[in-house]
């Protein structure tokens, strides 16, 4: 993306709080946010958003540390000081109840794209919306309201089985550092991955289950940020995770359904 435009939009979340929503994207596209998406949660008391630049925070994060290719996604900002990790998932949960998740965009495209077909007479139109694509999280069935109106929704993984080393629905990111800036001396930052809405684990007769994630709802685990980069190689970190995640089930849908509202001339969700 030679020539990016950096999109850096101030809402307020179901609490009413200030609240960023940050992406980048080519100049020639439209402003519509992409639907796949990072959350972070800034807990350190002396952050503030005066002065930040999500898009920014995110490129320094992920510079020199993708390996993989993939869809592009939007990073979410949240200030909550001094949060714990129950705090933050109690939050997530609350705003995911009042915006639903990423499938309510996803069926809304796929309806649209076959209501295009059929008024342009193309045969086959009826290609299934997949009723299944509602979901079953609860944010999926909240009504649109003043608050959530237009805001994409956040990621609940609907597959149990979409990715074999993931054992919970949903996650987000704790940063408890005050410095936002990147830099050489920032290789040793930590982040914290908090993972929540645990997927019960299938096991066979006489199998002793080593990690059963039903005993640990909210799972937090602190890493490095950026990982180093050992010649070739990059140390295991955030982007690390986050690179891993490319081309699960919910992030091809979630691309794909990026890619109809585009044609669709979609500018906001």
């Amino acid at each position: 993306m030679s020539l990016a435009r950096r999109y850096n939009v101030a809402f307020k979340d179901h609490t009413g709080k200030p609240a960023l929503m940050s992406w980048r994207k080519s100049v020639n596209e439209t402003r519509l946010p992409f639907l796949p998406s990072w959350v972070f949660y800034m807990v350190n008391p002396d952050f503030s958003f005066e002065g930040f630049d999500g898009c920014a925070f995110s490129s320094g994060l992920e510079r020199g540390r993708i390996r993989y290719t993939g869809g592009s996604f939007r990073y979410e900002f949240f200030f909550l000081p001094g949060a714990t990790p129950e705090e933050c998932v109690a939050h997530y949960c609350g705003e995911m109840n009042t915006r639903g998740t990423i499938w309510r965009q996803i069926r809304k495209v796929k309806i649209a794209m076959k209501t295009k077909k059929q008024n342009e007479g193309e045969e086959g139109a009826d290609d299934s919306t997949d009723d299944s694509i509602e979901g079953s999280s609860s944010g999926d069935q909240s009504q649109d309201g003043s608050t959530g109106e237009r805001l994409p929704g956040l990621i609940w993984q609907k597959d149990d089985e979409d990715f074999s080393s993931i054992n919970y629905r949903s996650w987000l990111f704790m940063y408890p550092d005050a410095d936002v800036q990147w830099g050489a001396d920032s290789d040793d930052r930590q982040v914290d991955l908090v993972q929540f809405d645990p997927i019960p684990v299938e096991v066979e007769e006489d199998e002793i289950l080593k990690w059963d994630p039903m005993e640990h709802p909210v799972y937090m685990e602190r890493m490095s940020a950026r990982g180093r980069a050992i010649g070739w190689d990059i140390e295991e970190g955030l982007v690390s995770w986050m690179d891993d995640r490319k081309n699960a089930k919910w992030e091809v849908a979630a691309n794909e359904a990026m890619c109809d509202a585009k044609d669709l001339g979609w500018e906001s969700w």
